[in-house]
């Protein structure tokens, strides 16, 4: 493997590995290619804070829900158990309902009005 890397090294140059030898090397447009890149760069830099942010309050919430997934999967195998967890969930999934229906319909109803006005 040595004697292949070294014969590779001569014939192309150092840097083979990392596009730099003869007949790899990339070519970028002046200007524009190379602005736009380091503004894009520059811009996941400053977001990445927030990101990280986001990932750091996102894990735990949706370990709890996958935890909760596999629980709740394991009770409905059970016969016995079944009901009970029914009759556990049912006030929280009337909950769930009640504070999300509101925002659905009202979702719904700017949705209809706004296809019926850009159809006249």
């Amino acid at each position: 493997m040595r004697t292949y890397t070294n014969n590779l090294m001569t014939a192309n140059g150092l840097m083979v590995g990392a596009a730099y030898g003869r007949g790899h090397t990339v070519r970028h447009a002046k200007g524009g290619a190379r602005i736009g890149k380091r503004v894009k760069n520059v811009a996941l830099f400053f977001a990445a804070p927030f990101i990280g942010l986001a990932y750091l309050l996102a894990f735990p919430v949706i370990g709890f829900a996958l935890l909760l997934w596999m629980a709740a999967k394991a009770v409905m195998k059970n016969d016995k158990a079944r009901p009970v967890a029914l009759a556990l969930a049912a006030p929280f999934i009337g909950l769930a309902f009640v504070t999300v229906g509101p925002i659905a319909g009202l979702g719904a109803l700017v949705w209809f009005g706004a296809n019926a006005l850009l159809k006249l």
